[in-house]
């Protein structure tokens, strides 16, 4: 009796700390789906062929590791995010094949949580592209998603985040900073960006039953237009509201105006100024059962070259189980033509699966 009582006393001393530490949450999420694309856009010709091609949607496929441990200071928290894009069709090409690349960063972070909120470092979404998933119905499709035709949709290295608690369960807020780093500066073609905030984000969310709004700006972000040039930087300003006025039917819709950061010359001369594009989207879903039939509608325009591209796709959705979906959609973007000539349309129709675990 007394060595089986030091036995377990001794096992459990050596399992204290192991169990300390909480084992990471496995997860994933797989796409794959058969597709048959033209695409006159990339063909920059009506004479695009239409082609069949296996595709993992927007390589949204992933694999990811995320845990937390509980530090002893009240109840403060170590949090962790490790996560992979997967792509089994690769997504390089030489010539007229694939190279095997499988593997992407998505969504890599560490941080702390506790009663304060949450304090995060590392490489993920935008909150510009986190309000605006909440209304996407065709995020993570290749030809769906409105990365395609609005600026925005950015995963973003070196960020530190703040994310405040919720106040009443509906409000919160967060605040974003990205180091220059040296990058010359957006502003200016003879300075160089060394601050911690040269780019940063703020963006509130209001959560409740019936309605979900964000509002999101994004600061001297690197990125380019969609439409209306290529400046160095830009600065975005984002609303969404999902509203559901009964059960399972959801009615979204998103507006935004994306404007390009002046940057002045060595000559004296300016750049980029003027540069804007303003984009709209409407998007709805109503889920009977298994199913779930969704579509949406969204345009940008850019202000000085009056482009316009405008995307439309609809879809259904059958649930076999919690996990497994199949999907069956038509996602189309157009470029109007200016000044003459013909309007170019790039198009999909597809059937997916979806498995997430």
């Amino acid at each position: 009796m007394k060595k089986t009582l030091l036995a377990i006393a001794v096992g459990a001393t050596f399992m204290a700390p192991a169990a300390a530490f909480a084992a990471p949450k496995v997860y994933g999420k797989f796409m794959l789906g058969v597709e048959s694309v033209t695409d006159e856009i990339g063909a920059a010709s009506t004479d695009a062929d239409s082609v069949v091609q296996f595709n993992d949607a927007n390589n949204a496929s992933r694999l990811g590791f995320k845990g937390s441990e509980e530090l002893g200071l009240g109840d403060l928290n170590a949090i962790y995010q490790v996560e992979l894009g997967i792509d089994p069709f690769g997504d390089e090409t030489a010539g007229t094949e694939k190279l095997s690349r499988p593997f992407s960063e998505r969504n890599t972070f560490v941080g702390l949580e506790g009663g304060f909120g949450t304090l995060k470092f590392g490489f993920y979404d935008t909150p510009v592209k986190d309000i605006g998933a909440k209304v996407d119905q065709f995020n993570d499709y290749t030809y769906g998603d409105i990365t395609v035709f609005m600026a925005g949709e950015t995963r973003n290295k070196n960020l530190v985040q703040y994310i405040s608690p919720k106040f009443a369960d509906m409000f919160s807020f967060s605040l974003t900073a990205q180091a220059g780093e040296n990058r010359t500066a957006s502003d200016d073609a003879a300075d160089n960006e060394k601050s911690i905030g040269d780019t940063f984000y703020a963006a509130a969310m209001f959560e409740s039953q019936y309605v979900d709004v964000g509002l999101a700006y994004a600061g001297n972000e690197h990125a380019s237009l969609k439409l209306d040039g290529k400046p160095v930087g830009i600065d975005i300003l984002r609303l969404t509201a999902m509203v559901k006025p009964i059960k399972d039917l959801e009615l979204g819709v998103l507006v935004q105006t994306a404007e390009a950061v002046e940057q002045d010359q060595t000559d004296g001369t300016t750049k980029f100024s003027d540069l804007k594009d303003t984009s709209w989207l409407l998007s709805a879903g109503y889920t009977m059962d298994a199913w779930k039939f969704k579509g949406q509608y969204g345009q940008t325009e850019g202000d000085q070259t009056d482009k316009k591209r405008k995307s439309l796709s609809v879809g259904v959705d059958y649930k076999l189980s919690k996990a497994f979906v199949t999907q069956a959609y038509y996602n189309s973007y157009t470029d109007e033509a200016v000044g003459g000539g013909d309007d170019l349309t790039t198009d999909a129709i597809g059937l997916g699966l979806v498995f997430s675990f």
